[in-house]
């Protein structure tokens, strides 16, 4: 018979997650060939690798429920401080240098754009990571993905966004959103489904593929109808962008007359295989809808602030509706995301009481996990998987803790994260991501950027009052 894999978490202050969540002080987690077998106060047993957790909180590792590989570093410092189209959401602004960056980067270029991601993902607390890509399967760059999560070790989510072209999903033009050809939509989903077929499961079961409409007023109807067709056939999930601009819901309320919410309830659409993100424009009686029919909210509170809005959150708590979070594109830092998910809540909800540490923490874990359909997920539990994470407790900045979730929430940052592990093997170690070596990937990450704010800036292409070379000064 072979013996067991064993990691030892030991000594750290452990919050065990899930359902029921425990605090323990001083206690030992013991991961055997990858799931969680026990918590005791002073394991003694056999241990093939041991972790100090001393002076430190472990937590269940964080789910990253809605990113965008790739996309972060082509519009990082060009798209901030910009003003926002009325009814456009923060994407539109540069959908010109993104698309630029899928016609002219290399493939080296963009795989070592989506490594800096992955980094940066994972040094942001991540074990899971749930991915959309908007880009033709034809080109290939989910395979770099692909390959980063074998790599890397950590647990990935993928899902081929149709429609497929950056364009068809909208960009800012002399003041004004336009859009251009959608392509084959339904082409793009049963692509999707090709990926599910061949690579759902794979990698040790720690990739899932699932289907990705990018939202109610990009796909028409008669796909949205398969989409959730296939879901049930297949057991699949499906994610969405739902009300996440002005746009969006004006271009749903003229076709249909109805909100973007109200209308996918209409033709069957929500239920608990739908995990929907952002979901900032919605009225009371769109949070119904959500909770009657289970469907899941992924709220992005960084990524909103960046417009200048706030989205649901205490809403859909205080309603019942179940809420993961994610950073979406631009910073992958998911602690600040969970700082900023309880600071803005209590603003929109004029309330300092709610949203608290605890409720955030819980929807980045239990919460993804529950949205996922995974209970062997966002917990440490005899049982379920060993995904973790060590973050340090007694720094300056943190130190002395009264309360850890809280001290955690509020006062820590992605650099006091020490360790993460995925199925009780690390993936972040002592603060450094295992397999990247930054130092050599930096200058390549740089390089591919500068080359492309220069051909941007050459073809006139970047928003307005934005220059390359950046001045300090503008």
């Amino acid at each position: 018979m072979a013996t067991a894999n064993v990691t030892v978490v030991r000594n750290g202050t452990v919050w065990t997650g899930g359902p029921k969540p425990r605090l323990l002080a001083n206690s030992d987690v013991v991961i055997a060939d990858g799931r969680i077998a026990a918590i005791e106060p002073s394991y003694r047993g056999r241990a093939d690798l041991e972790i100090d957790a001393g002076g430190a909180l472990v937590a269940p590792g964080l789910i990253n429920a809605h990113v965008h590989p790739g996309a972060s570093h082509r519009a990082r410092g060009v798209a901030e401080d910009l003003s926002v189209t009325e009814g456009a959401a923060f994407y539109h602004g540069v959908g010109r240098l993104l698309a630029l960056g899928l016609d002219e980067l290399r493939p080296d270029e963009f795989a070592a754009l989506m490594e800096w991601d992955a980094a940066e993902l994972l040094l942001g607390g991540a074990t899971t990571i749930i991915a959309e890509m908007i880009v033709p399967v034809e080109a290939g760059l989910h395979t770099i993905w692909l390959n980063l999560i074998e790599r890397l070790g950590f647990r990935g989510q993928l899902g081929l966004t149709y429609p497929n072209k950056l364009g068809a999903i909208g960009r800012v033009q002399d003041g004004k959103i336009v859009t251009g050809d959608a392509g084959d939509v339904m082409g793009a989903l049963e692509a999707g489904l090709r990926l599910h077929d061949t690579h759902d499961g794979t990698l040790g079961g720690r990739l899932r593929i699932h289907l990705s409409p990018h939202g109610p007023d990009t796909v028409p109807e008669e796909v949205l109808r398969a989409t959730k067709r296939h879901c049930a056939e297949r057991g699949i999930h499906a994610h969405l962008h739902l009300a996440q601009h002005l746009s969006e819901c004006e271009t749903v309320m003229a076709r249909t007359g109805k909100s973007p919410v109200r209308y996918l309830h209409d033709i069957g659409f929500l239920g608990p295989d739908i995990m929907a993100t952002h979901v900032t424009h919605v009225d009371d009686a769109d949070i119904a809808l959500l909770a009657e029919t289970g469907t899941h909210v992924v709220h992005c509170s960084y990524r909103k602030a960046k417009e200048g809005i706030t989205s649901p959150f205490w809403e859909f708590l205080e309603k019942g509706v179940n809420v993961a979070i994610a950073t979406d594109s631009f910073s992958h830092d998911l602690i600040l995301d969970l700082k900023l998910a309880c600071l803005l809540g209590k603003i929109r909800s004029g309330s300092v009481g709610h949203p608290t540490a605890h409720q955030a923490l819980v929807c980045a874990t239990h919460g993804a996990a529950r949205a996922l359909g995974r209970p062997d997920l966002g917990s440490i539990e005899p049982g379920a998987r060993g995904d973790l994470m060590v973050v340090a407790l007694d720094t300056p900045f943190i130190a002395p803790v009264f309360d850890p979730i809280r001290a955690m929430v509020y006062h820590a940052t992605a650099r006091d994260i020490r360790h993460t592990l995925v199925d009780g093997q690390p993936v972040v170690r002592d603060g450094k991501v295992v397999g990247i070596d930054l130092d050599a990937l930096r200058p390549k990450v740089q390089a591919a950027c500068n080359r492309l704010w220069s051909l941007a800036s050459d073809r006139n292409i970047l928003p307005a009052g934005v220059t390359y070379p950046a001045s300090c000064c503008g």
